[in-house]
């Protein structure tokens, strides 16, 4: 059987190195690009040697095309894409300027619209998924967003990152619906990250689990969504928050 291709945009701080660990530990072959040079240095010494990596632009439509590039370059195809875009800086709706806004918009609201249309636009041009089971209907493939706890809950000074992680939810849910009837699957993982507490410890009084996320939990959550188990999953996010989201008021 042929082993199928993921493609990780984006390594964020922590959990895009665990993301393609785990999916090059599950038997995929793993690419990972990202726009900073340090970090693809950083994740080439932490990963193993058979992941490749790309460096470039992910916000526009050329920067994403030449990282799929060089994954159906390196692997012939590509099955499985997760994209993890960027964090932006906080800011507040009275300081913010338009300049800056417009400038936070087209680097990730624009970017995951892009990833999402070059990512669909090349798996329609291939095979079916290599690895999908007879008992299921074939799938082109899946795409992942996976976004931070802004998504849904927005905290003080969090204007614009929270403005931004809503809408990439709104690009994952049209997108899911647009792309079903052509086997893509699209889901998103919200998830309460360990740089988002440790910013804001006060909050940890209003997670039940008493904790952040790790970043292998959701590598793994992602493996799941990417996998045939989830084969009739999409257009989701799956909230990993401790169980925050049904908490009313805060924990002693």
């Amino acid at each position: 059987m042929a082993q199928p291709v993921t493609v990780v945009l984006g390594l964020g701080r922590e959990a895009g190195e665990a993301i393609a660990r785990r999916f090059e530990d599950e038997g995929h072959r793993v690419l990972v690009a990202d726009p900073s040079q340090d970090r693809i240095d950083a994740a080439r010494e932490a990963l193993d040697e058979s992941i490749e990596f790309y460096h470039g632009d992910l916000t526009s439509k050329l920067g994403v095309r030449n990282a799929v590039t060089a994954a159906v370059e390196a692997f012939g195809r590509i099955d499985h894409v997760v994209v993890v875009p960027p964090y932006e800086d906080p800011d507040q709706l009275l300081e913010f300027t338009q300049e800056k806004f417009d400038k936070s918009i087209g680097r990730t609201i624009r970017g995951a619209a892009i990833a999402l249309r070059v990512v669909a636009e090349r798996m329609l041009e291939q095979e079916d998924l290599p690895e999908a089971g007879v008992e299921r209907k074939r799938q082109k493939g899946s795409v992942i967003f996976v976004l931070r706890y802004a998504a849904v809950s927005s905290m003080p000074g969090r204007f614009s990152d929270t403005v931004n992680q809503a809408a990439i939810q709104g690009v994952m849910r049209s997108g899911a619906l647009e792309l079903a009837e052509h086997g893509i699957r699209v889901n998103s993982i919200v998830s309460l990250r360990p740089s988002e507490e440790r910013a804001t410890p006060w909050s940890l009084g209003r997670v039940p689990l008493g904790r952040a996320v790790l970043a292998d939990e959701i590598a793994a959550a992602a493996f799941f969504l990417a996998s045939a188990e989830a084969a009739f999953v999409t257009g989701q996010s799956l909230v990993m928050d401790g169980g925050r989201s049904t908490l009313s008021g805060v924990l002693d």
